[in-house]
């Protein structure tokens, strides 16, 4: 666990498909030690995600991937009704599995997620390059792009889990890489789309403490298009902050009220704003 694969703890470097697949499976192996380590209190005490405990994120890890596993769903009817946290038909259909395991011993879980990311990592392994797979969303894509959206989805809920107990740490992990990267992709649609940043003008994102600084750039074109942009003199704003406030406001862990005090805007402060306050990318 906690291994590095190509350039270490480096977001310029574009992992590889078998890179990518240790990654994810590295990130399920630590998860999954993380969880065996909690004692009840820990495994019972409330997550930045509404509704769920620390366990309830350790079962919506095995469910996801039990599910893209073309596993049988849990045949369980949850209490709706004692579950207001969950709405929508994705929040529903993620509730099953996960309140399908509350009550079960807390070793049992765990055993169940090792099981299940062992099996998991065989079936991955046997598929051929260039044959696509199913999204969590049900939607073809290919291996790479499923391993970094579950790299994400996996690494954002160990930090959750890691908020809830009180023991940071994996913040310049390669999941964490893999996931910021993803961030730092959404950026041009975000600028264009969601901030409704005016065509021609440019962000300048900077997380300042990861390495000797990441940066990215965007532009936005017409009809609410954004595009990546080459670095400019006087970009129209410019936002540096750290990779934990970039995290808790790309994952939606926190208002933005909570983090804009310590992130730096230049140029355009309203606008700046605006794309702080529109920096969620995760459902």
């Amino acid at each position: 666990m906690r291994q590095h694969y190509g350039a270490e703890m480096d977001p310029r470097h574009s992992p590889n498909r078998s890179e990518l697949i240790a990654i994810w499976h590295d990130e399920l192996l630590t998860l999954a030690a993380l969880a065996a380590g909690l004692d009840d209190q820990q495994w019972q005490a409330y997550s930045p995600c509404p509704g769920w405990t620390v366990g309830d994120l350790v079962a919506h890890t095995i469910d996801i991937e039990q599910v893209l596993a073309q596993d049988a769903r849990p045949d369980h009817e949850p209490d709706w009704a004692a579950l207001p946290h969950a709405t929508g038909d994705v929040g529903r259909f993620t509730e099953i599995g996960v309140d399908s395991r509350r009550g079960r011993p807390r070793a049992d879980v765990v055993a169940e997620l090792l099981d299940t990311t062992q099996r998991r990592l065989a079936q991955i392994q046997a598929v051929p390059d260039g044959e696509e797979v199913m999204s969590p969303f049900g939607r073809p894509t290919s291996v790479e792009r499923l391993m970094r959206v579950r790299t994400l989805d996996i690494w954002v809920h160990e930090q959750d889990i890691r908020l809830a107990i009180g023991q940071p740490g994996g913040m310049e992990s390669d999941a964490a890489m893999v996931t910021l990267q993803q961030f730092m992709e959404g950026l041009p649609r975000l600028w264009a789309k969601a901030a409704q940043a005016p065509a021609g003008t440019t962000v300048h994102l900077v997380i300042s403490d990861v390495g000797r600084g990441v940066e990215a750039w965007a532009v936005s074109k017409e009809d609410a298009r954004g595009e990546v942009s080459h670095p400019v003199v006087e970009p129209t704003v410019t936002l540096t902050l750290s990779w934990s406030d970039y995290l808790t406001l790309s994952a939606g862990r926190a208002p933005v009220d909570q983090v804009i005090d310590r992130v730096a805007i230049d140029g355009d402060h309203a606008l700046g704003q605006r794309l702080l306050s529109s920096m969620t990318i995760t459902p």
